[in-house]
């Protein structure tokens, strides 16, 4: 028998089938078509220049307010008239700013701090939660509202509206207080943002009445960028050598037992490796200060630093500066050629403080604190402190007088700015509305409400009779 043929293949024939249905034309539904017109009209597009790029948040070095249009501006002539109270006014301008600004975590937390600081009410949802159905219902001005964090209740209404003194509160007191920015960033965007609010407010005219008040809190905004940065410069670095030396001699905070018996060594405050002060190394730097600073009365009132005694001065929480003196080409030379180890130093004049809000003193039945308006002071400063210090800058340690009549400062408890101000909003931190526990509390409050509201209509209407 003969194997059974295989079937032959005609695979010319295949090839001119298979490229006769590549080159006829596919036929594209109405869909396909529009699609197909969609991405070629894409492809011919040129590519913006911020393709890829973060959105703008509105608090960019340069950021700018985009032109106001015609309609805008009437709509604001209404909302923002001066007839509409001027927390209502501020609401308003408050739901359209947290709009219009992308607020991230870190900046977001600063700004609500500093409204809850001038009494705004914020919170996640103020005014409760919306659907997508009511959304549709609603205009953009009611959207804007019912999205809002923030609300400003009727009873703050009798309240004086002080931009000025709320942002020297804050910034002065609050914010390194209870926030403690440990960098200049963070500093800066603490101001930025505030200041951001009130050049809003400015450009806006929400409040033209405050015109003058809201460009003097920016003024303060600009001066804290550098003021609370040297605060923490000083507090970081102070109270210098010669302070520290003087402490360490006659009983103050760096008074160290072991220490004083403990090797000498080359005294170098900038070396975190360099050796720990000891008694020699202390009367070194003491005695180099006072060549360079002290007067001739002051000089030979002592003759050893061993005989040179100290007590701290009581009923003061600090001092204030007054004047800076920089360090003299003179004393600069003399380090160099004699104690290069050692920093030069000039001096620093201020007065004695108390701090506004500090503790009370126990005083005895008609006892009163001792007058300290002409009680001033003269310190021995290295350079590299002064550079941090200013006029009116408020210093909280301890002052001790020597028995020759010079002065030195303890460790530094805290620095505050020339603009230092304590408000009552302070108090109001954290601070919730009280409210009863049980359901039969609530009854008892809402009745009480209203029966004091109608005694009140009726001692009303028998008023006007």
């Amino acid at each position: 028998m003969e194997p059974p043929k295989e079937p032959t293949t005609d695979v010319k024939g295949l090839e001119e089938n298979q490229l006769a249905a590549k080159e006829a034309p596919v036929q594209l539904t109405e869909k396909q078509k529009r699609k197909l017109a969609m991405k070629k009209k894409h492809k011919n597009k040129p590519k913006s220049k911020s393709a890829g790029q973060p959105k703008p948040t509105g608090f960019e070095e340069y950021f700018a307010e985009a032109p106001i249009s015609p309609e805008e501006h009437y709509h604001e002539l209404n909302i923002y008239g001066q007839d509409r109270p001027a927390l209502f006014r501020l609401q308003d301008a408050l739901s359209k700013y947290q709009r219009n600004r992308k607020l991230m975590t870190e900046r977001m937390t600063i700004f609500v701090h500093y409204l809850r600081y001038g009494g705004v009410d914020v919170g996640a949802k103020m005014f409760g939660g919306i659907s997508e159905r009511e959304m549709r219902e609603m205009d953009n001005e009611e959207i804007t509202a019912a999205r809002s964090q923030t609300d400003i209740s009727v009873d703050k209404l009798k309240l004086k509206i002080d931009f000025e003194l709320v942002v020297k509160g804050f910034l002065s007191s609050y914010f390194p207080d209870y926030m403690q920015p440990e960098s200049l960033e963070e500093i800066k965007m603490a101001t930025a943002t505030i200041k951001n609010w009130l050049n809003y407010l400015l450009y806006r005219k929400v409040v033209p009445e405050y015109e003058d008040n809201i460009k003097s809190a920016s003024r303060f905004c600009a001066l804290a960028d550098k003021q609370l940065w040297d605060n923490r410069c000083l507090l970081l670095a102070g109270p210098g050598d010669f302070n520290k030396a003087c402490s360490f001699l006659y009983g103050g905070h760096y008074f160290d037992p072991e220490a004083r018996k403990g090797p000498s060594g080359t005294w170098d405050q900038e070396n975190q490796g360099s050796p720990r002060m000891s008694e020699e190394i202390a009367h070194k730097v003491m005695k180099f200060a006072l060549v360079c600073t002290c007067t001739d009365e002051q000089s030979s009132s002592f003759t050893k630093t061993s005989q040179v005694s100290a007590r701290p001065i009581e009923d003061i929480d600090g001092f204030e500066v007054t004047e800076i003196l920089a360090v003299d080409e003179k004393v600069r030379d003399f380090y160099s050629l004699h104690a290069p180890d050692l920093n030069p130093v000039g001096k620093l004049r201020g007065k004695a403080w108390r701090i506004p809000n500090g503790v009370k003193v126990d005083l005895a039945p008609g006892e009163k604190l001792p007058d300290i308006d002409n009680l001033e002071f003269e310190f021995v400063v290295e350079e590299t402190l002064l550079r941090h210090c200013y006029v009116g800058m408020k210093i909280d340690t301890t002052v001790w007088e020597m028995n020759f009549g010079m002065y030195f400062f303890d460790e530094i408890m805290a620095a505050y700015s020339s603009f230092y101000t304590i408000l009552w909003n302070d108090l109001m931190a954290g601070w919730k509305e009280p409210r009863y526990v049980t359901k039969e509390g609530e009854k008892k409050k809402g009745e009480g409400e209203v029966d004091k509201t109608e005694a009140g209509a009726e001692e009303s209407q028998d008023g006007d009779q």
